[in-house]
Protein backbone atom coordinates (compact mmCIF):
# COMPACT_ATOMS: atom_id res chain seq x y z
CA UNK A 1 0.00 0.00 0.00
CA UNK A 2 1.27 3.45 -1.00
CA UNK A 3 0.37 6.55 0.99
CA UNK A 4 -0.21 10.02 -0.39
CA UNK A 5 3.44 10.85 0.39
CA UNK A 6 4.77 7.84 -1.55
CA UNK A 7 5.80 5.79 1.48
CA UNK A 8 4.92 2.09 1.84
CA UNK A 9 2.74 0.65 4.61
CA UNK A 10 4.03 -2.12 6.87
CA UNK A 11 1.73 -3.86 9.33
CA UNK A 12 2.52 -6.07 12.30
CA UNK A 13 0.33 -9.15 12.38
CA UNK A 14 -1.77 -9.45 15.55
CA UNK A 15 -0.16 -11.51 18.29
CA UNK A 16 -3.18 -13.85 18.36
CA UNK A 17 -2.75 -14.84 14.72
CA UNK A 18 -2.26 -18.58 14.23
CA UNK A 19 0.41 -18.11 11.56
CA UNK A 20 3.35 -15.73 11.84
CA UNK A 21 1.98 -13.83 14.88
CA UNK A 22 3.69 -10.50 15.52
CA UNK A 23 5.60 -10.56 12.21
CA UNK A 24 5.87 -7.36 10.17
CA UNK A 25 4.48 -7.73 6.67
CA UNK A 26 2.67 -6.04 3.77
CA UNK A 27 -0.61 -4.17 4.23
CA UNK A 28 -2.99 -7.15 4.28
CA UNK A 29 -3.66 -10.53 2.70
CA UNK A 30 -6.80 -12.50 1.92
CA UNK A 31 -8.73 -14.66 -0.49
CA UNK A 32 -11.57 -13.85 -2.92
CA UNK A 33 -14.98 -15.22 -2.07
CA UNK A 34 -16.80 -17.33 -4.69
CA UNK A 35 -17.77 -15.14 -7.63
CA UNK A 36 -15.83 -12.14 -6.30
CA UNK A 37 -13.45 -10.23 -8.56
CA UNK A 38 -9.93 -9.43 -7.46
CA UNK A 39 -10.80 -5.73 -7.16
CA UNK A 40 -13.77 -6.54 -4.93
CA UNK A 41 -11.71 -8.89 -2.74
CA UNK A 42 -8.91 -6.36 -2.24
CA UNK A 43 -11.35 -3.57 -1.45
CA UNK A 44 -13.19 -5.75 1.07
CA UNK A 45 -10.00 -6.80 2.89
CA UNK A 46 -8.64 -3.25 3.03
CA UNK A 47 -11.89 -2.10 4.59
CA UNK A 48 -12.15 -4.99 7.05
CA UNK A 49 -8.52 -5.06 8.22
CA UNK A 50 -7.39 -1.45 7.85
CA UNK A 51 -10.58 0.59 7.67
CA UNK A 52 -9.71 2.29 4.37
CA UNK A 53 -10.98 2.39 0.80
CA UNK A 54 -8.39 2.43 -2.00
CA UNK A 55 -8.17 5.53 -4.16
CA UNK A 56 -6.43 3.49 -6.89
CA UNK A 57 -5.53 -0.16 -7.45
CA UNK A 58 -3.00 -1.67 -9.85
CA UNK A 59 -2.04 -5.30 -10.40
CA UNK A 60 1.72 -5.76 -9.88
CA UNK A 61 2.55 -9.48 -9.66
CA UNK A 62 -0.43 -11.42 -11.03
CA UNK A 63 1.29 -14.81 -10.85
CA UNK A 64 2.88 -14.46 -7.41
CA UNK A 65 3.11 -17.75 -5.54
CA UNK A 66 4.99 -18.66 -2.39
CA UNK A 67 5.67 -21.51 -0.01
CA UNK A 68 6.67 -20.74 3.58
CA UNK A 69 7.13 -22.97 6.63
CA UNK A 70 7.05 -21.99 10.30
CA UNK A 71 9.33 -23.47 12.94
CA UNK A 72 6.47 -25.70 14.17
CA UNK A 73 6.03 -27.21 10.68
CA UNK A 74 3.01 -25.14 9.65
CA UNK A 75 3.14 -24.51 5.90
CA UNK A 76 1.50 -21.81 3.80
CA UNK A 77 1.55 -22.50 0.08
CA UNK A 78 -0.53 -20.01 -1.87
CA UNK A 79 -1.06 -18.49 -5.30
CA UNK A 80 -1.96 -14.88 -4.55
CA UNK A 81 -1.74 -11.91 -6.95
CA UNK A 82 0.02 -8.85 -5.53
CA UNK A 83 -1.96 -5.62 -5.88
CA UNK A 84 -0.65 -2.12 -5.18
CA UNK A 85 -3.15 0.27 -3.58
CA UNK A 86 -2.99 4.01 -3.05
CA UNK A 87 -4.83 5.38 -0.01
CA UNK A 88 -5.37 8.97 1.05
CA UNK A 89 -7.42 8.44 4.22
CA UNK A 90 -6.36 7.70 7.79
CA UNK A 91 -6.03 4.02 8.76
CA UNK A 92 -8.36 2.46 11.33
CA UNK A 93 -6.86 -1.02 11.84
CA UNK A 94 -8.78 -3.98 13.23
CA UNK A 95 -6.70 -5.00 16.27
CA UNK A 96 -7.62 -8.66 15.76
CA UNK A 97 -5.70 -8.43 12.49
CA UNK A 98 -3.10 -5.69 12.97
CA UNK A 99 -1.10 -4.98 16.15
CA UNK A 100 0.88 -1.99 14.84
CA UNK A 101 1.62 -0.24 11.57
CA UNK A 102 4.34 1.98 10.15
CA UNK A 103 5.16 3.85 6.95
CA UNK A 104 8.57 3.38 5.34
CA UNK A 105 10.42 4.59 2.24
CA UNK A 106 10.68 2.01 -0.53
CA UNK A 107 14.48 2.13 -0.60
CA UNK A 108 14.65 1.43 3.14
CA UNK A 109 12.19 -1.44 2.77
CA UNK A 110 14.23 -3.01 -0.03
CA UNK A 111 17.40 -2.74 2.07
CA UNK A 112 15.61 -4.40 5.00
CA UNK A 113 14.27 -7.25 2.84
CA UNK A 114 17.74 -8.10 1.57
CA UNK A 115 19.77 -7.40 4.72
CA UNK A 116 17.33 -8.58 7.41
CA UNK A 117 14.78 -10.88 5.77
CA UNK A 118 13.90 -12.50 9.11
CA UNK A 119 12.41 -9.19 10.24
CA UNK A 120 9.61 -9.50 7.66
CA UNK A 121 7.14 -12.16 6.60
CA UNK A 122 8.62 -14.59 4.06
CA UNK A 123 6.00 -13.73 1.44
CA UNK A 124 6.60 -9.97 1.71
CA UNK A 125 10.36 -10.52 1.34
CA UNK A 126 9.79 -12.47 -1.87
CA UNK A 127 7.37 -9.85 -3.19
CA UNK A 128 9.89 -7.05 -2.56
CA UNK A 129 12.72 -9.02 -4.15
CA UNK A 130 10.67 -9.83 -7.24
CA UNK A 131 9.69 -6.19 -7.71
CA UNK A 132 13.32 -5.16 -7.30
CA UNK A 133 14.51 -7.70 -9.88
CA UNK A 134 11.97 -6.25 -12.30
CA UNK A 135 13.58 -2.86 -11.71
CA UNK A 136 10.31 -1.42 -10.44
CA UNK A 137 8.77 -0.04 -7.27
CA UNK A 138 5.10 -0.03 -6.22
CA UNK A 139 4.47 3.52 -7.43
CA UNK A 140 5.38 2.54 -11.00
CA UNK A 141 2.38 0.23 -11.30
CA UNK A 142 0.07 2.98 -10.08
CA UNK A 143 1.57 5.26 -12.72
CA UNK A 144 0.49 2.78 -15.41
CA UNK A 145 -3.07 2.09 -14.33
CA UNK A 146 -4.25 1.43 -17.89
CA UNK A 147 -1.97 -1.59 -17.95
CA UNK A 148 -4.00 -4.66 -16.85
CA UNK A 149 -6.85 -2.55 -15.50
CA UNK A 150 -9.39 -5.10 -16.70
CA UNK A 151 -7.83 -8.02 -14.85
CA UNK A 152 -8.91 -6.59 -11.50
CA UNK A 153 -12.52 -6.51 -12.66
CA UNK A 154 -12.78 -10.06 -13.96
CA UNK A 155 -13.97 -13.09 -12.11
CA UNK A 156 -10.88 -15.35 -11.79
CA UNK A 157 -10.84 -17.84 -14.63
CA UNK A 158 -13.50 -16.05 -16.71
CA UNK A 159 -12.32 -14.95 -20.14
CA UNK A 160 -15.44 -14.14 -22.13
CA UNK A 161 -13.50 -12.62 -25.01
CA UNK A 162 -11.86 -16.00 -25.69
CA UNK A 163 -15.14 -17.16 -27.17
CA UNK A 164 -16.11 -13.97 -29.00
CA UNK A 165 -12.90 -12.83 -30.72
CA UNK A 166 -13.15 -12.86 -34.49
CA UNK A 167 -10.90 -12.23 -37.45
CA UNK A 168 -8.92 -14.04 -40.15
CA UNK A 169 -6.98 -17.06 -39.00
CA UNK A 170 -3.17 -17.01 -38.91
CA UNK A 171 -3.12 -19.94 -41.35
CA UNK A 172 -5.14 -18.01 -43.94
CA UNK A 173 -2.92 -14.95 -43.61
CA UNK A 174 0.34 -16.88 -43.97
CA UNK A 175 -0.62 -19.19 -46.85
CA UNK A 176 0.69 -16.78 -49.45
CA UNK A 177 4.02 -16.63 -47.61
CA UNK A 178 4.52 -20.38 -48.05
CA UNK A 179 4.00 -20.07 -51.79
CA UNK A 180 6.35 -17.09 -51.98
CA UNK A 181 8.97 -18.91 -49.93
CA UNK A 182 8.76 -22.24 -51.77
CA UNK A 183 9.73 -20.72 -55.11
CA UNK A 184 12.60 -18.79 -53.58
CA UNK A 185 14.06 -21.81 -51.75
CA UNK A 186 13.75 -24.03 -54.85
CA UNK A 187 15.75 -21.50 -56.89
CA UNK A 188 18.62 -21.46 -54.40
CA UNK A 189 19.93 -24.87 -55.47
CA UNK A 190 21.71 -23.22 -58.42
CA UNK A 191 23.37 -20.42 -56.43
CA UNK A 192 26.82 -22.05 -56.26
CA UNK A 193 27.32 -24.00 -59.46
CA UNK A 194 30.79 -25.25 -58.48
CA UNK A 195 29.43 -26.87 -55.30
CA UNK A 196 25.95 -27.89 -56.36
CA UNK A 197 26.15 -31.20 -54.48
CA UNK A 198 27.04 -29.49 -51.18
CA UNK A 199 24.32 -26.89 -51.57
CA UNK A 200 21.84 -29.64 -52.46
CA UNK A 201 22.50 -31.51 -49.19
CA UNK A 202 22.08 -28.39 -47.06
CA UNK A 203 19.17 -27.24 -49.20
CA UNK A 204 17.38 -30.52 -48.47
CA UNK A 205 17.72 -30.00 -44.72
CA UNK A 206 16.34 -26.44 -44.95
CA UNK A 207 13.52 -27.37 -47.31
CA UNK A 208 12.55 -30.41 -45.25
CA UNK A 209 12.26 -28.41 -42.03
CA UNK A 210 10.36 -25.60 -43.75
CA UNK A 211 7.94 -27.96 -45.50
CA UNK A 212 7.27 -29.94 -42.30
CA UNK A 213 4.89 -27.26 -41.13
CA UNK A 214 5.11 -24.83 -38.27
CA UNK A 215 2.73 -22.20 -37.00
CA UNK A 216 3.94 -19.41 -39.34
CA UNK A 217 3.17 -16.93 -36.57
CA UNK A 218 6.06 -14.62 -37.40
CA UNK A 219 5.00 -13.99 -41.02
CA UNK A 220 1.42 -13.58 -39.84
CA UNK A 221 2.45 -10.96 -37.28
CA UNK A 222 4.47 -9.14 -39.93
CA UNK A 223 1.63 -9.08 -42.44
CA UNK A 224 -0.88 -7.86 -39.87
CA UNK A 225 1.57 -5.22 -38.69
CA UNK A 226 1.68 -4.08 -42.30
CA UNK A 227 -2.13 -4.11 -42.49
CA UNK A 228 -2.77 -2.04 -39.36
CA UNK A 229 -0.31 0.58 -40.68
CA UNK A 230 -2.37 0.88 -43.87
CA UNK A 231 -0.22 -1.31 -46.11
CA UNK A 232 -1.10 -4.05 -48.58
CA UNK A 233 -0.10 -7.43 -47.12
CA UNK A 234 -0.34 -9.05 -50.56
CA UNK A 235 2.24 -6.66 -52.04
CA UNK A 236 5.69 -8.01 -52.77
CA UNK A 237 7.65 -5.96 -50.18
CA UNK A 238 5.53 -7.35 -47.34
CA UNK A 239 5.76 -10.90 -48.71
CA UNK A 240 9.55 -10.61 -49.12
CA UNK A 241 9.92 -9.53 -45.48
CA UNK A 242 7.48 -12.14 -44.20
CA UNK A 243 9.31 -14.92 -46.03
CA UNK A 244 12.62 -13.59 -44.71
CA UNK A 245 11.53 -13.81 -41.06
CA UNK A 246 10.34 -17.37 -41.66
CA UNK A 247 13.72 -18.30 -43.18
CA UNK A 248 15.41 -16.68 -40.21
CA UNK A 249 13.24 -18.86 -37.99
CA UNK A 250 14.44 -21.92 -39.91
CA UNK A 251 18.04 -20.86 -39.20
CA UNK A 252 17.21 -20.47 -35.50
CA UNK A 253 15.52 -23.88 -35.29
CA UNK A 254 18.43 -25.66 -36.99
CA UNK A 255 20.92 -24.16 -34.55
CA UNK A 256 18.57 -24.53 -31.57
CA UNK A 257 18.20 -28.26 -32.21
CA UNK A 258 22.00 -28.63 -32.21
CA UNK A 259 22.39 -26.71 -28.95
CA UNK A 260 19.52 -28.60 -27.32
CA UNK A 261 20.68 -31.98 -28.69
CA UNK A 262 17.10 -32.54 -29.87
CA UNK A 263 16.14 -35.75 -31.62
CA UNK A 264 12.83 -34.72 -33.18
CA UNK A 265 11.42 -31.51 -34.67
CA UNK A 266 7.92 -31.26 -36.15
CA UNK A 267 7.62 -35.02 -35.98
CA UNK A 268 10.78 -35.66 -38.04
CA UNK A 269 14.40 -36.40 -37.10
CA UNK A 270 16.29 -33.16 -36.51
CA UNK A 271 18.74 -32.06 -39.21
CA UNK A 272 21.87 -33.20 -37.37
CA UNK A 273 20.51 -36.74 -37.16
CA UNK A 274 19.16 -36.83 -40.70
CA UNK A 275 22.42 -35.47 -42.12
CA UNK A 276 24.50 -37.89 -40.04
CA UNK A 277 22.49 -40.81 -41.38
CA UNK A 278 22.51 -39.67 -44.99
CA UNK A 279 26.06 -38.46 -45.37
CA UNK A 280 28.14 -39.67 -42.46
CA UNK A 281 27.97 -43.43 -42.84
CA UNK A 282 31.53 -43.68 -44.12
CA UNK A 283 33.04 -41.38 -41.50
CA UNK A 284 34.60 -42.27 -38.15
CA UNK A 285 32.23 -39.91 -36.29
CA UNK A 286 28.97 -39.53 -38.24
CA UNK A 287 27.28 -37.83 -35.26
CA UNK A 288 29.80 -34.98 -35.27
CA UNK A 289 29.47 -34.73 -39.05
CA UNK A 290 25.72 -34.33 -38.63
CA UNK A 291 26.14 -31.59 -36.04
CA UNK A 292 28.57 -29.65 -38.21
CA UNK A 293 26.39 -30.05 -41.28
CA UNK A 294 23.30 -28.85 -39.40
CA UNK A 295 25.19 -25.74 -38.25
CA UNK A 296 26.14 -25.04 -41.86
CA UNK A 297 22.53 -25.56 -42.96
CA UNK A 298 21.49 -22.99 -40.38
CA UNK A 299 24.15 -20.59 -41.61
CA UNK A 300 22.89 -20.99 -45.17
CA UNK A 301 19.30 -20.35 -44.07
CA UNK A 302 20.51 -17.14 -42.43
CA UNK A 303 22.18 -16.07 -45.69
CA UNK A 304 18.99 -16.83 -47.58
CA UNK A 305 16.93 -14.83 -45.08
CA UNK A 306 19.16 -11.81 -45.77
CA UNK A 307 18.90 -12.36 -49.53
CA UNK A 308 15.13 -12.59 -49.28
CA UNK A 309 14.87 -9.42 -47.22
CA UNK A 310 17.14 -7.53 -49.64
CA UNK A 311 14.52 -8.03 -52.34
CA UNK A 312 12.47 -5.21 -50.85
CA UNK A 313 15.10 -2.87 -52.34
CA UNK A 314 14.07 -4.05 -55.80
CA UNK A 315 10.47 -2.91 -55.26
CA UNK A 316 8.90 0.57 -55.64
CA UNK A 317 9.04 1.32 -51.92
CA UNK A 318 9.80 4.49 -49.98
CA UNK A 319 13.50 4.40 -49.08
CA UNK A 320 12.92 5.63 -45.53
CA UNK A 321 10.43 2.85 -44.97
CA UNK A 322 12.86 0.28 -46.37
CA UNK A 323 15.70 1.54 -44.14
CA UNK A 324 13.48 1.48 -41.06
CA UNK A 325 12.36 -2.08 -41.81
CA UNK A 326 15.95 -3.23 -42.43
CA UNK A 327 17.07 -1.69 -39.13
CA UNK A 328 14.35 -3.59 -37.26
CA UNK A 329 15.30 -6.82 -39.03
CA UNK A 330 18.91 -6.31 -37.91
CA UNK A 331 17.75 -5.68 -34.34
CA UNK A 332 15.60 -8.81 -34.44
CA UNK A 333 18.58 -10.96 -35.44
CA UNK A 334 20.85 -9.52 -32.77
CA UNK A 335 18.18 -9.96 -30.07
CA UNK A 336 17.43 -13.58 -30.85
CA UNK A 337 21.13 -14.52 -30.87
CA UNK A 338 21.71 -12.66 -27.60
CA UNK A 339 18.67 -14.36 -26.12
CA UNK A 340 19.92 -17.76 -27.23
CA UNK A 341 23.28 -17.12 -25.60
CA UNK A 342 21.57 -16.10 -22.35
CA UNK A 343 19.47 -19.26 -22.57
CA UNK A 344 22.65 -21.35 -22.78
CA UNK A 345 24.23 -19.41 -19.92
CA UNK A 346 21.22 -19.71 -17.60
CA UNK A 347 20.94 -23.41 -18.42
CA UNK A 348 24.41 -23.89 -16.92
CA UNK A 349 23.81 -21.64 -13.90
CA UNK A 350 22.29 -23.34 -10.83
CA UNK A 351 21.91 -19.89 -9.25
CA UNK A 352 19.70 -18.52 -12.03
CA UNK A 353 16.75 -16.34 -11.03
CA UNK A 354 13.28 -16.09 -12.49
CA UNK A 355 14.22 -12.61 -13.72
CA UNK A 356 16.86 -14.26 -15.93
CA UNK A 357 14.20 -16.48 -17.50
CA UNK A 358 11.95 -13.44 -18.01
CA UNK A 359 14.72 -11.59 -19.88
CA UNK A 360 15.30 -14.60 -22.12
CA UNK A 361 11.57 -14.88 -22.82
CA UNK A 362 11.52 -11.23 -23.90
CA UNK A 363 14.58 -11.35 -26.18
CA UNK A 364 14.52 -14.88 -27.53
CA UNK A 365 10.78 -15.20 -27.97
CA UNK A 366 8.62 -12.10 -27.48
CA UNK A 367 10.62 -9.65 -29.58
CA UNK A 368 11.60 -12.34 -32.09
CA UNK A 369 8.18 -13.93 -32.49
CA UNK A 370 5.79 -11.00 -32.33
CA UNK A 371 7.11 -7.51 -31.62
CA UNK A 372 9.81 -7.09 -34.27
CA UNK A 373 7.84 -8.80 -37.08
CA UNK A 374 4.88 -6.53 -36.28
CA UNK A 375 7.12 -3.46 -36.33
CA UNK A 376 8.84 -4.51 -39.56
CA UNK A 377 5.47 -4.90 -41.28
CA UNK A 378 4.27 -1.55 -39.95
CA UNK A 379 7.53 0.19 -40.93
CA UNK A 380 7.23 -1.06 -44.52
CA UNK A 381 3.84 0.66 -44.67
CA UNK A 382 5.19 3.89 -43.19
CA UNK A 383 3.81 3.35 -39.70
CA UNK A 384 4.71 6.15 -37.27
CA UNK A 385 6.48 5.90 -33.91
CA UNK A 386 3.22 6.01 -31.95
CA UNK A 387 1.89 2.96 -33.78
CA UNK A 388 5.17 1.08 -33.32
CA UNK A 389 4.98 1.81 -29.59
CA UNK A 390 1.44 0.39 -29.40
CA UNK A 391 2.55 -2.68 -31.31
CA UNK A 392 5.43 -3.09 -28.84
CA UNK A 393 3.00 -3.34 -25.91
CA UNK A 394 0.89 -5.88 -27.78
CA UNK A 395 3.83 -7.82 -29.22
CA UNK A 396 5.81 -8.13 -25.99
CA UNK A 397 2.75 -9.40 -24.13
CA UNK A 398 1.80 -11.86 -26.87
CA UNK A 399 5.35 -13.09 -27.34
CA UNK A 400 5.91 -13.71 -23.63
CA UNK A 401 2.61 -15.61 -23.45
CA UNK A 402 3.83 -17.65 -26.43
CA UNK A 403 7.12 -18.50 -24.70
CA UNK A 404 5.48 -19.39 -21.38
CA UNK A 405 3.09 -21.70 -23.24
CA UNK A 406 6.12 -23.22 -24.96
CA UNK A 407 7.70 -23.84 -21.55
CA UNK A 408 4.56 -25.62 -20.36
CA UNK A 409 4.32 -27.72 -23.53
CA UNK A 410 8.02 -28.54 -23.18
CA UNK A 411 7.20 -30.54 -20.05
CA UNK A 412 3.46 -31.31 -20.19
CA UNK A 413 2.77 -31.36 -23.95
CA UNK A 414 1.46 -34.33 -25.90
CA UNK A 415 4.31 -35.52 -28.13
CA UNK A 416 1.80 -36.72 -30.75
CA UNK A 417 0.59 -33.13 -31.08
CA UNK A 418 3.76 -31.10 -30.46
CA UNK A 419 6.03 -33.30 -32.59
CA UNK A 420 8.68 -33.10 -29.86
CA UNK A 421 9.42 -35.19 -26.79
CA UNK A 422 8.02 -33.73 -23.58
CA UNK A 423 11.16 -34.94 -21.81
CA UNK A 424 13.58 -32.90 -23.95
CA UNK A 425 13.48 -29.73 -21.85
CA UNK A 426 14.18 -31.70 -18.68
CA UNK A 427 16.94 -33.77 -20.27
CA UNK A 428 18.54 -30.59 -21.58
CA UNK A 429 18.34 -29.03 -18.12
CA UNK A 430 16.43 -25.96 -19.33
CA UNK A 431 15.84 -23.54 -16.46
CA UNK A 432 12.69 -21.95 -17.78
CA UNK A 433 10.46 -19.79 -15.61
CA UNK A 434 8.35 -22.89 -14.99
CA UNK A 435 11.31 -24.93 -13.75
CA UNK A 436 12.92 -22.12 -11.75
CA UNK A 437 9.62 -21.40 -10.02
CA UNK A 438 9.17 -25.08 -9.19
CA UNK A 439 12.68 -25.22 -7.73
CA UNK A 440 11.83 -22.24 -5.51
CA UNK A 441 8.45 -23.55 -4.37
CA UNK A 442 8.87 -27.31 -4.05
CA UNK A 443 9.49 -29.01 -0.72
CA UNK A 444 12.92 -30.41 0.04
CA UNK A 445 12.25 -33.82 -1.49
CA UNK A 446 10.66 -32.38 -4.61
CA UNK A 447 13.46 -29.88 -5.11
CA UNK A 448 16.05 -32.65 -4.77
CA UNK A 449 14.23 -34.83 -7.30
CA UNK A 450 13.92 -32.04 -9.84
CA UNK A 451 17.50 -30.82 -9.38
CA UNK A 452 18.81 -34.36 -9.78
CA UNK A 453 16.83 -34.89 -12.98
CA UNK A 454 17.70 -31.67 -14.82
CA UNK A 455 20.27 -32.15 -17.55
CA UNK A 456 20.33 -35.95 -17.41
CA UNK A 457 20.24 -37.37 -20.93
CA UNK A 458 19.25 -40.81 -19.59
CA UNK A 459 16.13 -39.59 -17.77
CA UNK A 460 13.49 -42.33 -18.02
CA UNK A 461 9.70 -42.02 -18.25
CA UNK A 462 9.16 -42.69 -14.54
CA UNK A 463 11.54 -39.89 -13.58
CA UNK A 464 9.91 -37.55 -16.10
CA UNK A 465 6.54 -38.20 -14.45
CA UNK A 466 8.06 -37.49 -11.04
CA UNK A 467 9.35 -34.14 -12.32
CA UNK A 468 5.93 -33.29 -13.69
CA UNK A 469 4.37 -34.10 -10.33
CA UNK A 470 6.87 -31.86 -8.54
CA UNK A 471 6.26 -28.94 -10.91
CA UNK A 472 2.48 -29.25 -10.68
CA UNK A 473 2.25 -29.81 -6.93
CA UNK A 474 4.64 -26.94 -6.21
CA UNK A 475 2.14 -24.48 -7.69
CA UNK A 476 4.56 -23.48 -10.44
CA UNK A 477 2.32 -24.78 -13.23
CA UNK A 478 -0.75 -22.94 -11.95
CA UNK A 479 1.29 -19.78 -11.44
CA UNK A 480 2.66 -19.83 -14.99
CA UNK A 481 -0.84 -20.42 -16.36
CA UNK A 482 -1.93 -17.26 -14.52
CA UNK A 483 1.03 -15.40 -16.03
CA UNK A 484 -0.01 -16.57 -19.52
CA UNK A 485 -3.56 -15.34 -18.95
CA UNK A 486 -2.29 -12.00 -17.68
CA UNK A 487 -0.02 -11.39 -20.67
CA UNK A 488 -2.84 -12.49 -22.95
CA UNK A 489 -5.15 -9.99 -21.25
CA UNK A 490 -2.62 -7.23 -21.82
CA UNK A 491 -2.26 -8.21 -25.48
CA UNK A 492 -6.00 -8.27 -26.10
CA UNK A 493 -6.40 -4.88 -24.41
CA UNK A 494 -3.65 -3.43 -26.63
CA UNK A 495 -5.17 -4.97 -29.76
CA UNK A 496 -8.55 -3.45 -28.93
CA UNK A 497 -7.01 0.02 -29.24
CA UNK A 498 -6.42 -0.62 -32.96
CA UNK A 499 -9.05 -0.32 -35.65
CA UNK A 500 -11.25 -2.81 -37.46
CA UNK A 501 -10.01 -6.14 -38.75
CA UNK A 502 -6.50 -5.48 -37.43
CA UNK A 503 -7.80 -5.54 -33.85
CA UNK A 504 -9.76 -8.74 -34.45
CA UNK A 505 -6.89 -10.49 -36.22
CA UNK A 506 -4.31 -9.53 -33.60
CA UNK A 507 -6.68 -10.79 -30.92
CA UNK A 508 -6.85 -14.12 -32.69
CA UNK A 509 -3.07 -14.22 -33.10
CA UNK A 510 -2.64 -13.61 -29.38
CA UNK A 511 -5.04 -16.45 -28.64
CA UNK A 512 -3.20 -18.71 -31.08
CA UNK A 513 0.09 -17.93 -29.34
CA UNK A 514 -1.14 -18.36 -25.77
CA UNK A 515 -3.71 -21.16 -26.08
CA UNK A 516 -1.99 -23.47 -28.54
CA UNK A 517 -1.31 -27.16 -27.86
CA UNK A 518 1.67 -27.52 -30.20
Amino acid sequence: MVGDDGRILLTQRALAKRTWPGVWTNACCGHPQPGETLREAVTRHLSAELGVAPAELALALPDFVYRAEMADGTVEHELCPVVVARVVTRLQPDRDEVAEHAWIDWAALVERAFARPDSLSPWSVEQIRQMTRLGRQPQSWLDQLSDLRGVLDRVPGRRTWLDTADGPSPAAVARSVDEHLAGFVAARSSDVAEAADAVAALHAAIASLSAAGGKRLRPAFLLWGNTVAGGDPTARPALHAAAAVELLHTFALLHDDVMDRSLVRRGLPTAQHALAGDHGQHLDDPRWFGVCAAILAGDLAHVWADTMFDRIDEEPLDRCAARAARGLFTTLRAEVIAGQYLDLHVGCDPGAHEADAARIALLKSARYTATRPLQIGAALAGGDAALLDRLTVYGDATGIAFQLRDDVLGVFGDERVTGKSAADDLREGKRTLLVLRALRLADTAGRAALTGALGRADLDDREVMRCRDVIASSGALASVEVAIDTHLERAVTAAAALDGTGAAALTRLALEAARRDH
